[in-house]
């Protein structure tokens, strides 16, 4: 990183643990001096933290969905002729 603007961009792989080692340690470097960063890491680490348990399995799969009922037979001859009589 070079001290730009492209550094608040890494907000999100911050919180998320994606950043390099070099790349962190200058992000860590700009979060000190930048108040908006701070406040928008703040709002990301509830996202980041349900991502992360995602992404290691931390939660279930969603169950099989229920299998379509069978459609209901169609009625006999026998029955059909008892109806209209």
């Amino acid at each position: 990183m070079s001290g730009s603007p492209v550094e608040h961009t890494d907000v999100g792989a911050y919180a998320l643990g994606l950043l390099e080692e070099e790349d962190r340690r200058a992000f860590e470097a700009h979060l000190r001096g930048c108040a908006r960063c701070r406040a928008e890491l703040r709002q990301m680490r509830g996202v980041a933290d349900v991502l992360s348990d995602l992404r290691d399995g931390g939660f279930a799969p969603a169950p099989d969905p229920a299998p379509e009922p069978a459609p209901a037979p169609e009625p006999s001859p026998c029955t059909a002729q008892r109806r209209r009589a």
